[in-house]
């Protein structure tokens, strides 16, 4: 799964987004029984930069990387992105979401909204992705919210 360039902003908010997501499944951004694709060059150098630039990664049992959740910063994540930005790679079709996925996304939608947050979105119907607005972002980048959405991804 990988984010769309929309916005800067967004990319990092919903790099944390989907970090926070594969904690409802197991540890991975995909559901256990779902293969992701091999990561492209493109997301590797971009990864790669980000790291470069202070971002601390993982590497998932399937081969992709991902920021690590458990010492994410915003700031450094911010400034990093933005160094960062002309290795995006270019957008790509989301697939579909299996339902199993789907489902776990929603229930950690509503355990957000439950435990503090309630303007919290739902995630999309079809990737499960969620997806956040500039205006919702600062909300979603706080220890408070961090702590909320751990404590959902446990359960």
């Amino acid at each position: 799964m990988f984010v769309r360039p929309a916005a800067l902003g967004s990319a990092v908010v919903a790099l944390l987004a989907s970090a926070l997501v594969s904690g409802c499944s197991g540890g991975s951004a995909e559901p256990t029984s779902a293969k992701s694709p091999p990561p492209s060059a493109q997301e590797v150098a971009y990864y790669r930069c980000l790291e470069a630039n202070g971002v601390i990664l993982e590497k998932r049992d399937d081969g992709q990387l991902r920021v690590d959740k458990d010492r994410f910063d915003a700031d450094v994540e911010t400034k990093a992105a933005a160094k960062c930005v002309d290795q995006l790679p270019s957008e790509q079709a989301a697939a579909p979401a299996p339902a199993e996925f789907l489902a776990k996304a929603r229930k950690l939608s509503a355990c957000v909204r439950e435990n503090g947050f309630p303007g919290y979105p739902d995630p999309d119907p079809k990737t499960a992705q969620v997806e956040l607005t500039a205006e919702q972002q600062p909300t979603y980048r706080t220890p408070e919210f961090q702590a909320a959405a751990k404590k959902c991804s446990s359960e």
